[in-house]
């Protein structure tokens, strides 16, 4: 909740009605073993973290990719700097003919 940007969280929940042990193996308690990631792994590293992804069950538990996202606020203000910029010297109407028009 704490994340500036997109996360995703996949929780894992065993369905003992028609799936049940489907988790054994990452569960110690079941004999299976609870993988994290390891603590040399380079978070900022988009590829490495794919590969994390993508090993087989049960993979590993942990942060697999966490880079702080460009500040947007401060994008959107520079792209409507730029846009006044280019029609400073239009009135409002000009502008919103010229947006129209192409």
């Amino acid at each position: 909740m704490d994340h500036d940007g997109f996360s995703f969280i996949e929780c894992l929940s065993e369905c003992v009605e028609f799936y049940e042990g489907a988790f054994d193996a990452s569960n110690p308690r079941k004999g299976g073993v609870f993988n994290t990631v390891p603590a040399d792994h380079d978070v900022t590293d988009e590829v490495a973290a794919y590969k994390l992804a993508g090993e087989a069950f049960p993979g590993k538990f942990g942060i697999f990719y966490n880079v702080k996202p460009r500040d947007q606020e401060c994008e959107r203000g520079e792209d409507h700097r730029r846009a006044r910029e280019k029609t400073k010297d239009l009135k409002d109407w000009q502008i919103l003919q010229k947006s129209l028009t192409g």
